[in-house]
């Protein structure tokens, strides 16, 4: 990634799900299941309600929950671009 992406909306599909769109136009649906342990706020976003009220923050520079967990833009991109890669679509 050449530039800073910005993300311009995020919705929580289910626990552990996002569908994130950025603001280069790609709308992806991430799971970030794997990332939601080893810190109490964390652990907290395995929580249905808690994970659901997501948002945008920072002008687009990441999603955030309101127990102060976050993910910025490109940690997000990036997990969306391995969950893409072929190898990973042969194993689904």
């Amino acid at each position: 990634m050449s530039r800073m992406l910005r993300i311009t909306e995020v919705m929580a599909l289910r626990t552990g799900l996002l569908r994130v769109t950025w603001d280069d136009g790609v709308t992806r649906d991430v799971d970030v299941t794997d990332l939601l342990s080893g810190h109490v706020l964390l652990d907290m976003l395995n929580i249905p309600e808690v994970f659901a009220d997501v948002s945008v923050v920072e002008w687009g520079g990441g999603v955030e929950w309101r127990n102060g967990a976050d993910f910025s833009a490109q940690t997000l991109r990036m997990h969306s671009d391995e969950q893409t890669t072929p190898l990973m679509k042969m194993k689904a």
